[in-house]
């Protein structure tokens, strides 16, 4: 990347807050924040040597690993895992399942330049990547029971804006059983009343009827711009074999 690239820290760690310089070779800058993804994946490489590299982000191969094992600790090899890779970004998530053997990916994400990033960077990766909020593509569930899929990763985009508790859960309902997903969320969205997914959660801990809970693990998910630690939880459902998607 013929870039220089400078991070700049928020005053109160405040991780949507933080910022990055760009010095291009003719001298020219540019300043805009990390959660600007539009700018972001504009820039080749910048995401990954930004979020991957310098800020050590985990999500991207943690959940790749807690979903590939857990699947296989119930029988389920990961050639045999088609996966929606929610919140899909420029491709760093779908990358860590093709290399653990998981064949068929599709992907959305409600930025059209994270598309645009996908398929530059990492091109054949997934067989349909859309745009938008899975709410409004009346495509998705011909498309999950078109390509099988039983698999529903979301890295880092729950919450903070992004994807709602009720976005989600109408996606994982769209799900035949013997389903799995697996997700990121920072630790302090994950509790009750905290945020619409902490809620749901609780309630989806609860009820049992959409699915059970097999992995609920606090990690580092990455540095903040000023080296600070950030905890998510990495959580692993699965639906059973009884269930079958809600219409």
């Amino acid at each position: 990347m013929d870039l220089e690239v400078e991070l700049q820290a928020a005053a109160d760690d405040d991780q949507t807050q933080e910022s990055l310089v760009l010095t291009h070779p003719d001298g020219r800058t540019e300043r805009f924040r990390l959660h600007e993804y539009s700018r972001v994946y504009a820039v080749p490489g910048l995401y990954e040597e930004v979020v991957q590299r310098r800020l050590q982000c985990a999500s991207p191969r943690r959940l790749a690993d807690l979903l590939v094992t857990c699947a296989a600790d119930a029988g389920v090899e990961s050639a045999e895992l088609s996966v929606f890779d929610l919140g899909a970004g420029n491709g760093v998530v779908g990358e860590e399942l093709r290399a653990r053997g998981v064949a068929t990916l599709l992907a959305s994400d409600n930025v059209a330049a994270a598309r645009d990033a996908a398929l530059r960077d990492r091109p054949g990766l997934y067989a349909e990547y859309l745009v938008g909020d899975t709410d409004d593509l009346p495509q998705v569930a011909d498309l999950i029971g078109a390509h099988r899929l039983n698999g529903l990763v979301a890295a880092g985009a729950l919450g903070l804006g992004h994807i709602s508790a009720g976005s989600f859960h109408r996606l994982w309902s769209a799900f035949a059983g013997e389903a799995w997903f697996a997700v990121s969320v920072h630790e302090e969205l994950a509790e009750p009343g905290a945020s619409d997914f902490g809620d749901y959660l609780a309630e989806f801990a609860q009820r049992g009827d959409w699915g059970d809970i097999v992995v609920r693990e606090r990690f580092r998910h990455r540095l903040t711009m000023a080296g600070a630690p950030i905890h998510y939880l990495a959580i692993v459902a699965r639906k059973g074999p009884a269930a079958a998607p809600e219409r």
